[in-house]
């Protein structure tokens, strides 16, 4: 990359990170001292695409710590001439067959019971947020919803091959937990620019029992594409399938639905930011009244 590309690589993370204004920063200036986090990496793609038209999602940016190799992800994307790819082929596909078999084993088995499903927009992208207790929470998510669901599911859900494809073909896309997955985030923004549903689980792991804080990632590819935000407290499942449970127990489970969060597309950086922090304090503090009004 020439040096005034390389250099306004530079200037860019230095903009986005949430402690880099004001200082210098340079090819080894470490991505963790400057505050450089998964919306800053997020916002990072997102204008690498719009300024360069690259997509640098598969350039081993999980592995990145500083600046200066962050830059050479986007050389090494330039070179390639990678172009975003957008929602894989068959995503889903088989959701819509296969919900009625998933309701009623779910149903019938669970007795569950959904509060309120009219209250999801009958159109328009829609970010379904849950609470996340069990493994059952992505069957229990596609019986509940009234509009099928693009979802995000932990990368380990991937690892058979078998599994892989009926997951994907269900609906769901691997994300990389704990890491800068701008692949799961490309596909996200896609999803919703469709006017789909997108499911995902703001605590970002399994907590039987104990709401965790809210990352922001649910919040902020709301405000980038200004899809509405679904509080939704899923009950029971931590108890019907516990961790390292294989058969789940018949046990009633309950999803309640919130009203959903309007949320307004934001183009500023900047503000984009500091929404998607309101809107996460705001989307737990709405799913945890759920869960604690019983």
């Amino acid at each position: 990359m020439a040096k005034r590309a390389a250099d306004d690589v530079l200037e860019l993370v230095r903009d986005l990170s949430a402690d880099g204004r004001g200082r210098k920063v340079t090819a080894d200036t470490p991505l963790s001292e400057i505050g450089f986090d998964s919306i800053a990496c997020a916002e990072f793609a997102a204008q690498v695409h719009e300024r360069l038209g690259l997509d640098i999602a598969d350039g081993a940016v999980t592995a990145v710590t500083t600046a200066g190799e962050l830059a050479r992800v986007v050389n090494g994307a330039a070179a390639a001439g990678l172009r975003q790819a957008g929602v894989p082929l068959g995503l889903g596909r088989f959701q819509g067959a296969a919900k009625g078999v998933v309701s009623g084993l779910v149903g019938r088995w669970f007795d569950l019971r959904v509060d309120h499903p009219e209250r999801m927009p009958r159109s328009g992208p829609v970010v379904m947020c849950m609470n996340h207790e069990s493994a059952l929470d992505i069957p229990v998510a596609i019986a509940a919803s009234p509009r099928p669901i693009t979802f995000m599911a932990k990368k380990e859900l991937f690892r058979s091959g078998g599994t892989a494809r009926i997951v994907h073909e269900l609906g769901g896309f691997s994300v990389e937990r704990g890491a800068f997955d701008l692949r799961a985030v490309e596909i996200a923004l896609a999803v919703l620019e469709r006017g789909q549903v997108l499911g995902m689980y703001p605590e970002g792991t399994r907590t039987p029992g104990v709401l965790l804080p809210f990352l922001p990632g649910a919040a902020w590819v709301a405000s980038k594409t200004g899809a509405a935000l679904l509080p939704v407290a899923i009950r029971g499942t931590e108890s019907a399938m516990p961790p390292h449970r294989r058969v789940p127990r018949r046990v009633p489970i309950r999803v309640s639905i919130d009203e959903p969060i309007v949320v307004d597309r934001v183009d500023d950086v900047a503000r984009r930011r500091k929404e998607a922090v309101r809107l996460t304090s705001e989307l737990r503090r709405r799913v945890e009244g759920m869960l604690d009004s019983g």
